[in-house]
């Protein structure tokens, strides 16, 4: 990944921490909206039938009609109230019980029809409360040493530096797999347009560091799969239902994480696409421009660093084929364990140049440097330095740690 100038973008299961992405859903609506939830529940019971037996054909028009009358009750039951989705299970039974009697006379059909809303409910509903997610992670302390321990092999890895003046990161994909939203090209008449690209520049996002999830309204995942008319369809009332949802804090899903893992002081930057990517395509390049240099850990090997320098020669040869400006400097870093304290040293060392050659490494050290390139280096190590010491509050450096290169 450091030979291609590339990042990954890590779905939730791919995650260390198991608690990634995991909100606390609740469930607050209109009227209409349970109504919609009941109807998805007893469509998912007609039409399912690995569920179990389902319905036949001519009870199946008797079973949607309960949908309006099991939504009053839900309504009813859930009142002004944030339900949350542990409670469904129950509410609904209950909202069965209630309406069943009258609605349908055999005792086995309604047996049936609350064991299988029990079975939707259980394995059907958290499927469609699930969204992926891609997150490329940084970190703005590159002295930790608790970092160096997690993620670049005991020291012996190295850290990869990014420099992000807007707060935003380039990516590139060979393939479109981006969605956005850009203006559209001169000569449209629409001012924007919506499509699939194969570069943009992402925000990146600090992760907060709490005891609690963050709260999420359910319903605004579920109605992506509430059933619609063509009628409906025609007017938008599926772009328009989310407004019958109070939202909570569906904005921080992703962003706040346990309070224990404060020390990694993280950034985020979420890959913008729907549905699901094979890790293979989440595998993107960044933009030259914002791949500054590298820190070497203080037990990385000599072969590692060698390898390392190559590697981002290499890459840069590559980046510069396709860059219509000079890229900056690239800068090399070594990160020393310090006597007195456990925070680790950054110190300079020289900056890409030259030839690769057996004998001969693309690498001037800082002795050898022009005053300008000289002043570069120690701006780009000040930089780091600055963000290790007071917590990460320059927003315009951020460090993703790579695991060790090994032979």
């Amino acid at each position: 990944m450091l030979r291609g100038g590339e990042v990954f973008f890590a779905s939730h299961a791919e995650l260390n921490d198991a608690q990634e992405c995991r909100p606390r859903f609740v469930l607050k609506g209109t009227l209409e909206l349970w109504s919609r939830l009941a109807d998805l529940v007893l469509r998912e019971i007609c039409f399912r039938p690995e569920y179990g037996k389902p319905p036949t054909g001519e009870h199946i028009r008797d079973v949607l009609a309960l949908a309006e009358p099991l939504g009053r009750f839900l309504k009813r039951k859930a009142g002004r109230r944030d339900v949350g989705i542990e409670h469904l299970n129950s509410l609904f039974a209950a909202a069965l019980h209630e309406v069943l009697p009258s609605a349908v006379t055999d005792e086995v059909q309604r047996r049936l029809l609350v064991s299988l809303s029990k079975v939707v409910i259980d394995r059907t509903i958290p499927k469609f409360l699930h969204e992926p997610a891609y997150i490329a992670s940084f970190s703005r302390n590159p002295c930790n040493p608790t970092m160096w321990g997690h993620y670049a092999g005991a020291e012996k890895g190295f850290v990869i530096i990014y420099e992000a003046d807007d707060g935003k990161i380039g990516i590139q994909s060979p393939i479109p797999i981006i969605h956005g939203l850009r203006p559209a090209p001169e000569g449209s008449l629409a001012t924007s347009e919506v499509g699939i690209y194969r570069h943009d520049r992402l925000e990146l996002a600090s992760v907060s560091y709490r005891t609690r999830p963050p709260q999420a309204n359910a319903f605004h995942r579920l109605i992506p799969w509430f059933s619609y008319s063509e009628m409906e369809d025609h007017y938008d009332v599926p772009l328009l239902l989310p407004g019958d949802a109070q939202e909570r804090q569906e904005r921080l899903v992703g962003l706040i994480k346990y309070s224990d893992w404060r020390y990694e002081k993280e950034v985020r930057a979420f890959l913008p696409a729907y549905g699901e990517l094979p890790p293979d395509a989440r595998v993107l390049r960044v933009s030259p421009e914002d791949i500054r240099g590298v820190i070497f850990g203080p037990r990385m090997s000599h072969g590692d660093k060698v390898r390392a320098i190559a590697s981002c020669h290499l890459m840069r040869q590559a980046l510069d084929q396709g860059c219509t400006h000079s890229l900056p400097d690239f800068a090399f870093l070594q990160a020393v364990q310090s006597l007195d304290r456990f925070a680790l040293e950054i110190r300079s060392v020289g900056i890409l140049d030259g030839m690769l050659h057996d004998r001969l490494l693309p690498l001037k050290k800082e002795d050898q440097l022009e005053p300008h390139s000289r002043e570069h280096l120690h701006r780009i190590c000040h930089s780091v330095v600055q963000d290790g010491r007071q917590g990460a509050t320059n927003d315009s450096m951020t460090e993703s740690t790579a695991r060790p290169t090994t032979t």
